[in-house]
Order: structure tokens, then C-alpha cells, then sequence
């Protein structure tokens, strides 16, 4: 049995100070391949500063967790895989989408969505991914929709099927939102009154970007609208005037070129 009178005689160890916690556990993450097992708080590191003479630590994410949670977003966002990972460097630039280019690498600052039309293939998809990924780099909400699958995913929850509120509060909170294809659904009074009523509720967002891809022109998409298959209506013309306020009408010209 240990004689109490013995325990002043024991060595303790010397009491670490802060900054040399924080310099063990940063040792334990080399070498690290992304697993961010290693330390208490799985995904992030120290970070130790001096503010007023005070030692504070900060957790900061680490980049394979950064690259993890990137990876997340995008697949939830439902940006096409052919896209994803693709950047500014991949996309080759001309006369015919200079002005397209430039204003996708400001769209982040930019005050207003953009409609991007021209022809099959001329890149309106793929350069409404890449402006996509970077809102989502900027950690910022990205929903990314086919126009006739959303309507598709809207009507289902007629049938029980789905929560259309849920679906279109999404749409509404959404940072950015991709509508892909807009035109390509079938004319009819419901789709447009039903994508008057999504453009309306971008329109109620001040915060939130719009990003409209089309083979149609805004003139040539409320034409079509207006007069839908199963009656006249002014659908399209409501649609005009609300893609006047959120979007920027931008033309990509040129031949197919498909990536």
C-alpha cells in the first residue's frame, strides 16, 4: 500500500500548456488521406491564435472534409454528372459565348439570375453547372432542375405521391436554382401557371439567383406558353415580364458543341 507521505516525492508530469495540445494534435493529422479519424472533433483541426494575449483554439474543417461536404452538395443539387467537377478552364471560349462566359464568372456579385438561350449543344447547360458549382464552393443552397421533370415531381404529389409545399418551399429558399430545358415541357395551361407561380416565388426571394436555360427565345417561350395546347391564356406573356426582373436575357450563338 502507497504511504501517503510518499506522494509529494512522485514526479508528476508537467502540465501541458495549451498551444502544445494543439501542436500533438495537429501532429496526428500527418499523413492524414481524408479520414479525419484521428482527432476528437472528426473532420476539422486546430487552429490556435493570440487575441489579447488570450490562447484561443478554433476548429477548422479540413480539405478532404471540405471535399467531402462539396461532394454532398453537388449530389444533392442533382447537377448532371457529365458536369460535375468541371471549372471555367474546362470550357472553351469564343466570339459566340464571350458574353455568356463573362457573365458567369460574376454571376455570384451579379444583381439578377440569366436566361441562357440559343441552340441544342451550344453550352447552355454546362455553363449553367459550372456557375452552379461555385455558388455551391461558396457554400451556398443550389437546386438544379430539368423544367419537365419538376413539373413531373409537382403533379405526382397530386396523387399522394410527394409533398408539393416541401417541393416548392425548396425551390423558394434556394440560394441559386437551375431550371434546365425551360420550353421543352408539354404547353399546357397548368405548366405554365405552374411555372408562373415558381418564377414568382424566385421573384419573392431578394437573395436568390435564377438561372433559366432554353432553345427558345423569352419571346418565342411566351408565344408558346400563351398559346397552349389546350387553350390560348396569357401564361406565357405573365412569364415574359417576371423573366424581365430576375434574369438576363444572354444568347449563346454558334454550331453544336456538345462536350
Amino acid at each position: 500500500m502507497l504511504d501517503l507521505s510518499q506522494l509529494a516525492d512522485i514526479k508528476r508530469p508537467p502540465k501541458r500548456t495549451l498551444a502544445q495540445k494543439v501542436a500533438d494534435e495537429l501532429a496526428e493529422c500527418t499523413g492524414c488521406t481524408g479520414n479525419c479519424q484521428k482527432t476528437l472533433n472528426r473532420g476539422y483541426f486546430p487552429e490556435i491564435s493570440v487575441e489579447d494575449g488570450v490562447e484561443v483554439v478554433r476548429q477548422i474543417r479540413c480539405k478532404f472534409a471540405k471535399q467531402r461536404d462539396l461532394a454532398r452538395k453537388v449530389r444533392s443539387s442533382r447537377i448532371p454528372d457529365r458536369y460535375v467537377g468541371k471549372t471555367f478552364d474546362d470550357y472553351k471560349v469564343d466570339a459566340a459565348n464571350r458574353v455568356a462566359v463573362d457573365f458567369a464568372k460574376n454571376a455570384f456579385a451579379a444583381n439578377k439570375g440569366a436566361y441562357f438561350y440559343g441552340e441544342c449543344g451550344c453550352g447552355k447547360t454546362y455553363l449553367a453547372s459550372i456557375i452552379a458549382q461555385d455558388f455551391l464552393r461558396r457554400g451556398k443552397s443550389v437546386i438544379f432542375v430539368k423544367v419537365p421533370g419538376l413539373l413531373d415531381d409537382i403533379k405526382a404529389t397530386f396523387n399522394g405521391q410527394g409533398r408539393e409545399v416541401e417541393l416548392l418551399d425548396e425551390l423558394q429558399a434556394a440560394t441559386l436554382v437551375v431550371l434546365d430545358d425551360f420550353g421543352m415541357e408539354k404547353p399546357t395551361q397548368w405548366a405554365g401557371a405552374t411555372l408562373c407561380k415558381v418564377l414568382d416565388m424566385r421573384y419573392d426571394n431578394p437573395h436568390g439567383r435564377t438561372l433559366i436555360t432554353s432553345n427558345l427565345s423569352p419571346t418565342e417561350l411566351a408565344d408558346r406558353l400563351n398559346n397552349a395546347s389546350d387553350g390560348s391564356n396569357l401564361n406565357g406573356s405573365r412569364i415574359f415580364d417576371r423573366l424581365k426582373e430576375i434574369c438576363k436575357p444572354i444568347l449563346l450563338k454558334g454550331t453544336s458543341r456538345r462536350y
